[in-house]
């Protein structure tokens, strides 16, 4: 029997790798796969201008779609006004002028579940109800997700699936130059936060956990990769902290650029309270084998464990950020033992792995 034809949208600059590993990983189980351009351009900023660009990545997709002949698309989007709105101009084009069934799936990754009890108007009244009618199945990267959509009645449990992000686990190599190129002192762990520098993703609670430790016991440094319009005030938070000297700021780094950070940190402090749906610095650090200091929301806690994966910290609390960090630092075999299973963990991110679950959700979605 032969596999559905899934054309996919590839972003152009957030979850790229993401994507083109499930389309490839499809591929290794026998799908003919397809691709098309799915996000705004680099620069574009007015409405006019946005619009023009979904206008036309909706109609470069017919023009795939005409020559491919898919069974199912496959959107990478977000539950959220703007890329509702996205979604639903490019849905509708597509239907009028694509006139052959199509399974439609479509995967959050992140979701502001609040919009579907909004009262906007646009939203609520003319966006929510096509996509529920168009929408085969909607794919959520995490249990709570699908718990609080489908408790909101907006799709059936049939329609309403969890998907994994794949994690490229075979990827993390250890450079014993790493310290020396930092200027890490040999004997020091290395701390690593991972993210947009925004509050809710818990920095702020990473600097004043980290400043608590008592650095004439306890060597370590914090490494802070990624960029934001709070890196200033960031940096001098550090200095008033009296922690300048032991924190590193790399600013933005290529994706593919931040493996070499995974490979050869210690722990990862990522005590976020932003919305994640499936936090890829959080379970890259699970598959290169860092111990973890999270928050237990979403994926975190549909797949980590403590103290097996992680310890865990309260969102927007310091002291518990500061509390787990040092019962991670004091009991080195704990640390060890977390690394090793985590690398065990990471195998289930894996390639393979995630491709078999995301067929076995096509195959239940084209029945539906």
């Amino acid at each position: 029997m032969s596999k559905p034809r899934v054309l996919f949208s590839i972003p152009t600059r957030h979850h790229v790798e993401i994507a083109l590993d499930e389309l490839e990983g499809l591929q290794d189980l026998g799908y003919p796969c397809g691709q098309f351009s799915y996000a705004a351009k680099e620069g574009v900023t007015s409405t006019a201008g946005r619009l023009k660009v979904i206008l036309s990545n909706a109609w470069a997709l017919i023009k795939v779609a005409k020559k491919f002949k898919p069974d199912v698309i496959y959107f990478n989007s977000r539950l959220e006004f703007i890329a509702g709105m996205r979604d639903y101009i490019t849905i509708r084009m597509f239907r009028l002028f694509y006139r052959k069934p199509v399974c439609i799936l479509l995967k959050s990754h992140g979701s502001d579940i609040d919009v579907l009890q909004s009262k906007q108007r646009l939203l609520s009244k003319t966006i929510l109800p096509y996509l529920q009618k168009q929408i085969t199945g909607w794919l959520f990267l995490s249990s709570e997700e699908r718990r609080l959509v489908i408790n909101a009645g907006f799709l059936p449990e049939q329609r309403v699936f969890v998907i994994k992000n794949i994690v490229r686990n075979t990827h993390f190599k250890r450079d014993s130059s790493f310290k020396e190129r930092h200027h890490i002192p040999s004997d020091s762990k290395v701390l690593l936060f991972v993210g947009r520098l925004i509050k809710e993703k818990g920095i702020y609670e990473v600097l004043e956990g980290f400043a608590k430790l008592d650095a004439s016991s306890i060597k370590a440094v914090l490494i802070v990769v990624g960029w934001g319009a709070e890196e200033a005030e960031l940096k001098q938070l550090t200095e008033r902290l009296n922690i300048a000297d032991r924190v590193i700021f790399t600013g933005f780094i290529p994706e593919q650029d931040v493996v070499t950070y995974y490979a050869n940190s210690d722990v990862l402090v990522f005590p976020t309270y932003f919305p994640e749906g499936f936090p890829m610095a959080l379970f890259n650090s699970v598959a290169a084998g860092l111990g973890v200091v999270t928050t237990p929301i979403r994926a975190a806690a549909d797949y980590l464990r403590t103290p097996d994966n992680c310890l865990w910290a309260e969102g927007q609390n310091s002291e518990s950020v500061y509390q787990a960090l040092k019962a991670l630092l004091d009991d080195e075999q704990l640390l060890q033992d977390m690394k090793q299973r985590n690398i065990v963990k990471g195998q289930e991110f894996s390639k393979s792995q995630v491709a078999a679950e995301l067929s076995a959700i096509i195959q239940q979605a084209i029945k539906l």
